[in-house]
């Protein structure tokens, strides 16, 4: 029985044996097609010398990665491992994947061996390759140049013509028929890119018009911003004037600049009424949201009231003369706004500093750090926004929108409420 086991045994394994490799194949042919989509689903995929170089179908911070032999490179700097998975995150096993095959392997995955090899009769106007895989161009026919910037003329880069540098034209036409190892930019003119052109980065025209033939390669981002008579506004609201760091610089000076004018506004109303600030203040404080609704109604009917008076002043014609005092009313209007928000800061500012032991802070300092403490959310988001920080900066930002706006409310109320009822007690 034993020896009828042992020979069970050694005729399954007979047939399992030369099964193992096709099993084998199979599977490895199977992780190798999913492999390949996903790359090719977040990745264009070229050619370079010993390897292939991914640059992202969509905008990144990472523009190029290149992959040759065991070595991966991003944006040119050769990473580890545990860079490329902090940079990369769900991407990096992907590429890290691509890194343990063999060049060939990986030529024979994207079929570069194929378009390496083509005969030129056969596809008369292949996508050209960077300039490190094109062995086989006549040198004769090329010709390097740097930058090119061309202001109110028209610019052409030729078949056989390496530009090792940008191309930009203001107010005139670029047609790009060779490689641009750099970005393209027209500004108010139309940019044409033929079929064999080669651009290693960016492609943008800003107020113009683009034409581009499907077999160009180009290794970053293509925009059109405006089309034909583009405006400024539509290139304002593009994503390279946000992220350049002059909005930001401009948004967090001015936040800035706005919490001084409102010490110094502060400050003259303490030295002009700081009895009758102080009085708002400790309304506020002792019915916040009594005032607060008194201060939200009376700012959702002010508008709609101003409205009906002027008509009312219009339609009579003796009422006409008194609309000279609208424009006082709306003033009056924000000196109220300005009172009682000071009055609310005021109070802020005692109670911050009451707690932290400052027991000698005059009017004026009190106000200030009042003022402060509730601008305060929105300098550190500004800050934060400085910082690339937009995650934690976003709602950081509206929480200090919403705070501000409930101060200046409920200040409004607590004005109205001081006006109109006695003064409530002060709150310790």
């Amino acid at each position: 029985m034993l020896l009828h086991r042992r020979a069970g045994l050694w005729i399954v394994l007979a047939i399992i044996f030369p099964a193992l490799p096709l099993f084998a194949r199979q599977g490895r042919t199977t992780y190798l097609d999913e492999l390949k989509s996903r790359i090719q689903q977040r990745y264009i995929v070229l050619p370079v010398q010993n390897g292939i170089v991914l640059t992202p179908k969509r905008k990144a911070e990472i523009t190029s990665i290149e992959i040759s032999g065991n070595v991966v490179a991003l944006n040119g700097t050769e990473v580890t491992g545990a860079e490329l998975r902090t940079r990369l995150a769900e991407d990096a096993e992907s590429i890290l994947q691509l890194s343990y095959l063999t060049p060939s392997e990986r030529q024979e995955l994207f079929g570069i061996k194929a378009t390496a090899g083509a005969s030129a009769s056969a596809n008369p106007s292949p996508a050209p390759l960077p300039p490190e895989t094109r062995k086989g161009a006549p040198s004769q026919r090329s010709r390097g140049k740097n930058d090119i910037v061309r202001f109110g003329g028209n610019v052409t880069v030729n078949t056989g013509e390496t530009v090792d540098g940008d191309v930009v034209v203001f107010g005139g036409n670029a047609r790009i028929d060779g490689q641009v190892n750099g970005d393209v930019a027209v500004f108010g003119g139309t940019l044409t890119i033929g079929p064999e052109a080669y651009i290693s980065r960016d492609a943008a025209v800003i107020g113009g018009a683009l034409s581009r033939d499907p077999k160009a390669v180009i290794g970053g981002d293509v925009k059109e911003i405006g089309g034909p008579g583009g405006r400024l506004g539509d290139a304002l609201r593009t994503r390279s004037f946000y992220w350049s760091g002059i909005l930001p610089v401009f948004t967090a000076a001015s936040t800035l600049v706005r919490i001084g004018v409102l010490v110094l506004f502060g400050c003259l109303v303490m030295l002009l009424g700081g009895t009758l600030a102080n009085r708002i203040g400790d309304r506020a404080a002792a019915e916040p949201l009594r005032a607060g609704l008194t201060g939200l109604l009376a700012e959702l009917l002010f508008f709609p009231a101003l409205v009906m008076t002027v008509v009312l002043l219009v339609i009579t014609i003796l009422g006409i003369p008194l609309l000279l005092v609208v424009p006082f009313a709306v003033l009056a209007l924000a000196v109220v706004f300005v009172i009682g928000f000071t009055g609310v800061a005021g109070k802020v500012g005692y109670l911050i500093g009451r707690r932290l032991g400052w027991t000698r802070m005059g009017p004026y300092l009190t106000t200030t750090v009042g003022i402060v403490t509730l601008l305060l959310p929105i300098v550190v988001a500004r800050l934060l926004v400085l910082a690339g920080l937009n995650i934690i900066a976003v709602p950081l930002l509206a929480a200090g929108a919403l705070i501000e706006y409930i101060a200046w409310t409920i200040g409004f109320g607590a004005a109205a409420l001081t006006y109109l009822r006695p003064a409530a007690p002060p709150v310790s």
